[in-house]
């Protein structure tokens, strides 16, 4: 089960490695299809870590910013792929 200590580690990990960069964003899965399209090609502006909720932040820091939130629930799981790694498999939703 993810702990409020281990979403504060993503958080901070994701700060270093993310925080200012733009990022091609979809939805494998097509649950997210909307989301995905809200974000892609903004900057990762921010992430806040608040319980086993992350708050993350895309864009310049004005009224066009889109705030997404993740719960982790009992087995989260928020993955860093570099460019050119192959995506990973989609999980069947229920």
């Amino acid at each position: 089960m993810v702990e409020g200590h281990s979403v504060h580690r993503v958080a901070d990990r994701n700060t270093r490695q993310l925080v200012g960069k733009k990022f091609k964003c979809t939805s494998p899965n097509g649950r997210f299809t909307d989301g995905a399209a809200a974000i892609d090609g903004k900057p990762f502006r921010a992430i806040e870590a608040v319980g086993k909720n992350l708050f993350a932040w895309f864009g310049a820091g004005d009224a066009d910013d889109v705030v997404v939130h993740v719960h982790f629930g009992m087995a989260g799981v928020w993955a860093i792929f570099e460019a050119g790694e192959a995506e990973p498999a989609t999980t069947p939703t229920t």
